[in-house]
């Protein structure tokens, strides 16, 4: 418990009075009262020692403020809200996202909070303070902090706490900077502000998703297909589902209508149960509401489902006539084309070739005889936090496998002959490498695109069509497309050949991908990852994609290169206490 001075309290005020009710204020650091309650966030965290530069991104964001004056700053605020840090057809739906997604007491009856932030096109860094303050005695009862550098998504957790009071205020404090196109560098800062005002309730029943299959593809994820045979999934065990499937749910979507984008369907079955009866008839928005959203671990991000799915996804929502303090809510896997499922559809926003989505869901009830209000809550979760809130039930994030190349990509076969990426299917061999060595293909995918994608070309002319995140063999190390230059060179069957030039064009048609080995655990990678030829150029394949960003992540030096040069000392400090 941390007890703030009567100075340090004005400032909670002052900002409660600029912020209504759950809100989200964007920092103007021309004001301030604005700028000493964002430093005192960062000082709360105790690590001054540790992260100077946290502290020096604060003045250089008040000198941008200043130096931008309020006829621009409206502008910036508008487009950091949105997230909209290039073109809209860059983001296609996709916004920042700075969320308290729990708050209420652990089993042990302690106060704890988590927090998360995840901005389009990633940060170099990005600082997170989260504190929760009594209303009444004005303490800190519980308290969390946390920094990142080159990432997508960075999340925080409240440390273990003794307080159990349940009327306060959690304020996620989070300051950073963009790594996205034209807004790189460009300050993130702002304030995100939750009461509590729920009753404790039981812990959700989530029956689906979940694992459904004997070999994922990711095996720390539920793994859907998007454009998939309603054979490649494992649901449903043990009736007609493929146990040895790479995929644990499947749509069949490899023709969906022209230009259509492929959805994010996650099924979702379960049910909780209220410490009282739930107000009835359950009318939508009157005396129930759902708060659905993901962020994308993978491309950075996050999204709410749109209003018309918000509601598709409510009318499967029903109380239990057993036991009306029980709601069920059921959106069922699909099994074929006649029975495709009842799901949730985010159809707001393309999903990219691998992502690696975390999954939100508050439910929120009026009790009968308007006795109150209760909340449910499901997150996903690589493992449950120690301080797991009462209320909360936890799932693994949710893995979408789509597309990357596109599909007339020759792919050079086993006995040297050529075919369409297309055209491969699991079973078929391909060569890997200059030294002859041949890999059967383990699974493949493929799927309409519609949008953005690099074309690249060589100094002899060879040519190809890649997503932003496919993985290619640089002066001999791995790299995403995204970060290759003009003049560099690539490993293709020639040996190594410079890149002459790098074009975004538009694309419409069907893009594809191969699985060369089976799946990489990203935290152990192999020396060799999987790859193959492809119009004569040597690329990683899908596992390679997840594999090279956690090879970054390690990398100190890749990582010194993301971030200013004041940043340094806190990246070393950073390596030195985390890695």
């Amino acid at each position: 418990m941390i007890t703030i001075t009567q100075d340090q309290q004005k400032l909670f005020d002052y900002i409660d009075s600029l912020i209504s009710g759950n809100g989200h204020l964007i920092y103007d650091f021309r004001d301030e009262r604005q700028y000493q309650f964002a430093w005192m966030m960062a000082e709360l965290s105790g690590r001054k020692h540790l992260f100077p530069g946290m502290f020096k991104s604060l003045e250089r964001m008040r000198s941008f403020h200043e130096e931008i004056g309020s006829k621009n700053i409206s502008l910036l605020y508008e487009k950091q809200a949105i997230g909209v840090l290039s073109d809209t057809s860059d983001t296609d739906g996709w916004q920042n996202m700075f969320k308290i997604p729990g708050l209420n007491l652990t089993p042990d009856g302690n106060i704890a909070s988590n927090g998360l932030a995840t901005v389009v096109g990633g940060f170099s860094n990005m600082n997170l303070s989260l504190i929760v303050q009594s209303r009444s005695s004005k303490n800190i009862v519980a308290h969390g902090f946390n920094n990142g550098f080159a990432q997508n998504m960075l999340s925080v957790d409240t440390e273990p706490s003794t307080s159990n009071e349940i009327d306060v205020n959690a304020y996620l404090h989070y300051h950073g900077l963009s790594q996205n196109n034209s807004m790189q560098g460009i300050p993130l800062t702002g304030i995100v502000k939750r009461k509590d005002t729920s009753s404790v309730t039981a812990t959700p029943i989530v029956s689906i998703p979940k694992r459904e299959t004997n070999k994922p593809n990711n095996p720390k994820a539920i793994n859907i297909g998007l454009g998939r045979a309603w054979t490649d999934q494992g649901y449903p065990q043990g009736s007609g589902g493929n146990p040895n499937s790479q995929f644990d749910y499947a749509w069949n979507e490899s023709i969906p209508p022209s230009g259509e984008n492929p959805k994010g369907k996650i099924p979702f079955v379960g049910s909780v149960t209220f410490s009282k009866d739930i107000s009835s008839p359950l009318e939508y928005e009157t005396n129930f509401l759902l708060k659905i959203y993901v962020a994308d671990k993978t491309g950075g991000g996050g999204v709410q489902l749109s209003p018309s799915d918000d509601r598709a996804v409510a009318k499967a929502f029903s109380i239990d006539p057993n036991n009306p303090a029980k709601l069920n809510w059921n959106l069922a896997p699909g099994t074929s084309t006649t029975d495709p499922g009842n799901p949730i559809q985010f159809s707001n926003v393309p999903w990219g070739s691998d992502t690696l989505a975390y999954f939100f869901c508050e439910i929120d009830v009026v009790l009968q005889d308007r006795d109150g209000s209760a909340s449910a809550y499901i997150q996903s979760s690589l493992s449950p936090d120690s301080d797991a809130l009462d209320g909360t039930a936890y799932i693994m994030p949710i893995d979408f496998i789509w597309h990357c190349l596109a599909e007339d990509s020759l792919v050079t076969m086993a006995d040297g002959s050529k075919k369409e990426i297309k055209e491969i299917v699991a079973g078929d061999k391909v060569q890997i490498n200059d030294k002859g060595e041949i890999a059967t293909v383990q699974w493949t995918n493929l799927g309409v695109h519609k949008g953005h994608v690099l074309k690249i070309t060589t100094e002899s002319g060879k040519e190809i069509i890649a997503s932003d995140n496919h993985v290619f063999i640089s002066n001999q190390d791995y790299k995403p497309a995204r970060e290759l230059e003009v003049g560099e060179t690539i490993t293709t069957t020639n040996g190594a050949e410079k890149i002459s030039t790098l074009e975004r064009v538009e694309y419409d048609g069907l893009m594809c991908n191969l699985a060369t080995v089976t799946y990489q655990d990203p935290n152990n990678p192999s020396s060799e990852l999987g790859t193959y030829y492809a119009n004569d150029i040597l690329v990683g394949d899908i596992n390679a994609q997840r594999v090279i960003k956690k090879i970054q992540s390690n990398d100190i030096n890749w990582i010194k290169k993301q971030v200013p040069a004041y940043l340094h000392t806190d990246v070393e400090n950073y390596f030195s206490k985390n890695k």
